[in-house]
């Protein structure tokens, strides 16, 4: 909390802080602390009755629901349709390159580049040069 809320809410430090403001220094403070407080009082009182509002509406819906023989939980029991994912069909390979070792790798050239046809491009490689 504030420092000023709390000499505030104290009588004895309140007077010890006011003790060098003058009469109309005091009633100028007061007056605008009435103004806020008035100002306070009509926001909660506003908040509050958009509530009441609010609580109503619901229990008129509420009533209706019952009218027509539904509860709230019918409608949470109730899920969202689940979109099935097709999967998508294999793209064929463009790129055929032979390690060191013998064997042939095949790239389709999408997505990351793999770690042989990398080390073949590192060393001079192209990507015409493997083509299929």
């Amino acid at each position: 909390m504030s420092e000023f809320a709390d000499i505030a809410r104290n009588k004895n430090r309140l007077r010890a802080a006011c003790k060098d403001l003058s009469v109309e220094q005091m009633q100028t403070m007061a007056d605008n602390l009435a103004e806020f407080v008035s100002k306070r009082a009509e926001e909660e009182a506003a908040a509050q009755a958009a509530m009441a509002e609010q609580v109503a509406k619901k229990q008129e819906i509420l009533a209706a629901m019952r009218a027509a023989g539904l509860s709230p939980e019918d409608f949470a029991a109730e899920e969202a349709p689940v979109k099935v994912k097709k999967p998508r069909k294999p793209v064929a390979a463009q790129y055929r390159v032979t390690d060191a070792n013998g064997e042939a790798h095949e790239w389709s050239g999408r997505g990351r580049t793999p770690k042989v046809f990398q080390a073949y491009f590192d060393n001079g490689g192209s990507k015409d040069s493997c083509r299929i």
